[in-house]
């Protein structure tokens, strides 16, 4: 498993060294959607955070593996001594007293190498069960990172769409309203039409307030993505016209479930974690058994008492210790059985998450598969309100309409306009997390998505 990670982190690591190099924009310049990721990469917070809590979750690994090799240990102690002997030299002597005063010193250097002991290979299956964690994680937010760019990109476009739809709804309210007051004056329209056209176009006017903040909130979240690169909406390329759908391979759901349950980074992770769990378990139950260690030393000492003075001795040993805790006062029970609960609420917990990357493929599954007639179905919508559009203007030239049927018309042609830009925004989105869900999300993915909205 950590070598299958390890390569997976490698690819995504290659991508992102290739585009690492950022490039340097100014308010000239529109900034579209590969610009974005490559800023979100050296900018967002937490992918940053997200990085780093990989390079450190994979250190579980030899701190893991360090349970189970040797430790060398070495101390020096270097002592100055004061002395005094009290005592009769002989029996019904008198008493007398000696004084002494002499340095000494104490070294020793210790190997122990672990022969039996299930805590120290618990801790060792558990460090590569935390390294493997770590790195699907990382998989994880770094995946998560393209769809959250993808996300806030195409959120700033729609508050854009939506604010343009708003306000040709003020519009045509507006003329309505002038309208029906021009009526209202000449007799042939009452004050209630009036005032019902005026209080439409109030609501229409609060309405385009609501989208203008939105726009605003849109472009915040994007900038705490990308380091605040944008300050005018306008800098940002939008979709292009030519639209194509994107076809995952062709795989039927039950294949893209199939490859969610062996490689979906989020489920991994869920894994990863039944498997800290099950060998903590391990490392608390190990306290019922013995640990058997092999120790060797080599030891020196100077005028280690006042009957050695200035006498030196060497030692060396080789021997097997072994320690086993007789009763403890029910701390390995105890710990044992919280370990054992934890480790059932983990493989729960991997359950839920099934459950979830499941659901949650099915619906993505189904808004790709979807999306492209719903595309079709909304472009034809358009097609026709461009046509009714014009038709309209038509009809004013020629004395058959007013101005406000024209506006109407505007109103619903931006209507589908934004209606087919959400859907199409929707449709690449459920695209990435589709291929994400699937475990099989990269940057080539991205790039695919990116090239709609060059300039």
């Amino acid at each position: 498993m950590a070598m299958q990670n390890s390569s997976v982190i490698g690819q995504f690591r290659k991508s992102l060294l290739g585009l690492a190099i950022s490039v340097a924009m100014t308010p000239t310049f529109a900034l579209d959607l590969m610009q974005s990721y490559e800023l979100a990469l050296k900018n967002d917070p937490i992918y940053r955070s997200a990085s780093k809590d990989y390079e450190a979750g994979v250190e579980n690994n030899g701190i893991g593996r360090a349970a189970v090799l040797p430790k060398i240990a070495a101390q020096y102690n270097q002592s100055a001594n004061r002395a005094t002997q009290w005592g009769a030299q002989y029996t019904g002597g008198p008493q007398t007293s000696t004084n002494w005063s002499y340095p000494s010193n104490y070294s020793y250097v210790q190997l122990t190498q672990p022969i039996f002991s299930l805590e120290a290979f618990a801790r060792w299956r558990q460090g590569v069960a935390q390294a493997d964690f770590s790195q699907s994680k990382f998989i994880f937010n770094t995946q998560d990172l393209l769809i959250r760019v993808l996300q806030a990109y195409t959120d700033l476009l729609f508050s854009q769409d939506q604010l343009q739809f708003q306000t040709a709804e003020r519009d045509a309210f507006y003329e309505q309203y002038k309208a029906a007051k021009k009526l209202n004056q000449g007799g042939e329209a009452s004050i209630t039409d009036m005032l019902e056209a005026e209080a439409a176009y109030q609501v229409a006017d609060a309405k385009v307030i609501d989208a203008k903040d939105a726009v605003e909130n849109a472009r915040r979240k994007f900038n705490s993505i990308t380091g605040g690169s944008v300050n005018d909406v306008s800098q940002i390329n939008k979709l292009s016209g030519n639209f194509r759908y994107l076809n995952p391979n062709n795989m039927q759901f039950d294949d893209w479930k199939e490859k969610a349950l062996a490689s979906n980074a989020e489920l991994k992770a869920a894994e990863n974690n039944m498997e800290i769990a099950k060998q903590e378990y391990r490392k608390n139950h190990a306290g019922h058994y013995p640990v058997v260690n092999l120790v060797g030393a080599l030891t020196t000492q100077q005028s280690n008492t006042v009957t050695s003075i200035n006498n030196t001795t060497n030692q060396s040993y080789v021997g097997v210790q072994v320690n086993l805790s007789l009763f403890s006062g029910g701390e390995i029970n105890a710990r044992s059985s919280q370990a054992l609960a934890n480790y059932e609420k983990a493989q729960a917990d991997y359950d839920v998450t099934k459950d979830k990357v499941v659901t949650e493929l099915r619906k993505q599954y189904d808004l790709v598969v979807s999306g492209k007639q719903k595309v079709q179905a909304l472009s034809t919508a358009q097609e026709s309100a461009t046509q009714l559009v014009k038709s309209m203007r038509k009809s004013v030239l020629a004395g058959e309409r007013i101005n406000v049927d024209v506006l109407l018309a505007e109103k619903g042609l931006f209507n589908t306009r934004r209606d087919l830009a959400q859907t199409k925004y929707s449709y690449l989105v459920a695209y990435l997390k589709l291929n994400q869900l699937g475990g099989r999300l990269e940057v080539d993915d991205f790039e695919k998505v990116a090239i709609f909205f060059k300039s």
